[in-house]
């Protein structure tokens, strides 16, 4: 399969054309991570997009008690970083290789260099953009329901 076919998997870029995914397929980098490392780190400053290609990974976050959260666990054609892509911000949760993973990695400067000559990229990736978001928020309706029957149940 070729880079093209593989971004076109994607979710975040299926609003693409054909052109502008390939413009994109010049950015990517092919990554390998071995089962167990760490693909990024919460707070790290690494602001790039990570396409998962093969493989599995768990994207946690610290909880204010201290203990690791399992947010999600992801595979192709799922990616993460989306956020530090964007706003160059640190990482807002650690990813961790479940098992051999291969990536496409795109860098958040050659990213906004592209989105300078062709801004109608962003455009079409917002839908999924926002439907991430919605899905966040349902989870931590979820969660925070969870936790009030939790501790009224003390």
């Amino acid at each position: 399969m070729t880079t093209e076919e593989l971004l076109a998997r994607v979710p975040i870029f299926a609003g693409l054309t054909r052109d502008q995914i390939t413009k994109l397929a010049r950015l990517v980098v092919a990554r390998s991570f071995p089962r167990a490392m760490v693909i990024m780190r919460e707070g790290d400053g690494d602001a790039a997009l990570y396409i998962i290609v093969q493989g599995q990974v768990s994207v946690t976050k610290r909880a204010p008690t201290g203990e690791s959260v399992e947010l999600a666990r992801l595979s192709a054609p799922d990616f993460v970083g989306d956020m530090a892509l964007l706003d160059g911000m640190a990482r807002s949760a650690t990813v961790t290789a479940l098992e051999d993973t291969e990536c496409m990695v795109m860098s958040r400067q050659f990213f906004f260099a592209t989105l300078r000559n062709d801004p109608e990229i962003a455009v079409a990736m917002l839908p999924t953009l926002s439907l991430r978001i919605r899905l966040l928020e349902k989870r931590l309706m979820q969660f925070s329901t969870s936790e009030v029957n939790r501790h009224s149940l003390a």
